[in-house]
């Protein structure tokens, strides 16, 4: 499987990414960055393949998915969206 190659940029700015995400997301258990826990959303159901994410989010209201989304976009951070994580296809493959 060929991935695009990770950006430089928004891994240099993983620290600040993650603060901007907190201040989005209040609840404690919403913004995952350390690397045990980011584990469990490293593949899907298809475990052949593995990618640790940089960030994982778990919003709990819609407005926190679309200020997510808006920041995301506005500092230029691909976003997988991820489900039960069950497909055997990788779609739910982090790209960083």
């Amino acid at each position: 499987m060929l991935m695009p190659k990770p950006n430089a940029d928004v891994l240099a700015k993983r620290d600040a990414l993650v603060a901007g995400l907190r201040r989005i997301i209040p609840d404690p258990e919403g913004v995952i960055d350390d690397k045990n826990d980011l584990r469990a959303f490293e593949c899907d159901g298809l475990s052949a393949y593995r990618q640790l994410p940089m960030i994982a989010v778990l919003p709990s209201t819609v407005a926190e998915i679309a200020e997510t989304l808006k920041y995301c976009q506005t500092e230029g951070v691909n976003v997988v969206p991820r489900g039960a994580g069950t497909s055997l296809s990788g779609g739910a493959l982090p790209l960083a």
